[in-house]
């Protein structure tokens, strides 16, 4: 089973998530990179994660859609 803590995702190709995980970087959002062997985004708010972290990432997303 997977832990609820960890929100995991795929964008369209790879590109994309290699973009997605290079501008979050870029933000200041790390650690985004899903697991080497699977690929994809995997992003942990475990209770160390403040609701404004959320809040960044949540905007960095929004962010990164409308201008993909």
């Amino acid at each position: 089973s997977r832990s609820q803590m960890n929100v995991t995702f795929r964008l369209p190709t790879e590109a994309d998530e290699k973009a997605f995980v290079k501008a979050a970087t870029a933000s200041g959002l790390i650690g985004l990179a899903g697991h080497r062997s699977v690929g994809g985004i995997r992003a942990s708010i475990y209770n160390a994660m403040s609701e404004e972290g959320c809040a960044a990432l949540v905007e960095f997303m929004e962010k990164f859609r409308r201008e993909s």
